[in-house]
């Protein structure tokens, strides 16, 4: 997503590069949890989260040093949420490469995820004010109560597009948006500001977990690293099955299929099937971009710079990203 940004690519490549060196030296030591630490580190990943931190700093002029190590601890606690989700989910591989938990098994995984977030805590300390820490608390906080209500809802093919909303915004977006105000908050915004930045964040997290959750369903497993439908074969009920099973006939044609935990492959098949002869990837598709125009113009309210712009276009690859 990243690279396609365009003409001031520089500017994020800088970034990028800045993100690693500091993920490395955090986990400079020689014993085996940074062992661990670097080998996720390396595995991929976009550094979405970081790269939101530094660029709301930078939309008040040169962020203070201070925000990188922030803007790491963003990552670390993502890097952590990913290794607990895979023990969760019992998963082989994440983006391509062999998880934590199939490498060494589940014990290990679960040590791995918690040292990772201490790390997240101490560089949080060591380097935000407490407003900023006490935000980023809650948002680990809030991400996890989302995963929870997640699990809690497995199966249930009768829950409200209202209770999905809130679900993604727990565990995605208020993600995004902690992100975001923590970056202005360091760099000297105003209340208005920081809360300005904190709106487009949310707003985009709503937008990247809509678009995540249409990818599951038509997206390629090669880009994915995971099979089509998994999150569906796993009871995941997302926006455009939602939408689907508003269908009174679809929904009296699927539910006595949908008894089997997990479902089978040729099921899955059969509602994503579904899901693209009806109007649900169109209707979500319209949703992402509603949250899409609602986070320009939170940032519409904020300094037009090269930052602005460019968290611009980020809004644009999130609604075309591919995997």
């Amino acid at each position: 997503m990243v690279p396609m940004l365009g003409q001031g690519y520089l500017q994020i490549e800088n970034m990028l590069a800045s993100i690693e060196r500091e993920l490395e030296a955090t986990f400079a030591a020689e014993d085996a949890v940074c062992d661990l630490a670097r080998y996720l580190s390396r595995g991929g990943g976009k550094r979405v989260r970081p790269l939101l931190t530094l660029l709301s700093a930078r939309l008040f002029g040169e962020e203070p040093a201070a925000v990188l190590p922030v803007a790491v601890a963003a990552e670390l606690v993502h890097m952590a949420t990913l290794v607990h989700d895979d023990i969760v989910d019992e998963a082989p591989l994440r983006r391509g490469h062999p998880t934590i938990n199939a490498l060494y098994g589940n014990q290990v995984a679960v040590l791995s995820g918690d040292a990772l977030l201490a790390r997240a805590l101490r560089l949080l300390v060591e380097n935000a004010p407490a407003p900023v820490v006490v935000l980023m608390a809650q948002m680990v906080y809030d991400m996890c109560e989302g995963e929870v209500d997640q699990h809690r809802n497995r199966w249930n093919w009768h829950q409200s597009e209202e209770a999905y909303f809130l679900r993604i915004e727990k565990k995605t977006a208020r993600f995004f948006a902690a992100c975001c105000e923590a970056g202005a908050r360091m760099a000297g915004a105003t209340p208005e500001e920081w809360q300005a930045c904190h709106e487009y964040g949310l707003n985009l997290g709503m937008a990247f977990q809509v678009v995540d959750d249409l990818l599951d369903l038509t997206g390629s497993s090669e880009k994915m690293g995971k099979p089509v439908g998994s999150d569906l074969m796993e009871g995941s009920i997302t926006l455009p099955v939602l939408r689907l099973l508003q269908d009174e006939a679809v929904r009296a044609r699927l539910l006595p299929q949908l008894t089997t935990e997990p479902l089978t492959r040729e099921v899955v098949d059969r509602v994503i099937e579904e899901v693209r002869r009806s109007d649900a990837l169109e209707y979500a598709r319209a949703k992402a971009a509603e949250f899409a125009l609602a986070a320009r113009e939170r940032l519409a309210r904020l300094p037009g710079n090269e930052a602005a712009r460019l968290l611009d276009r980020l809004v644009d690859q999130v609604l075309e990203r591919q995997a």
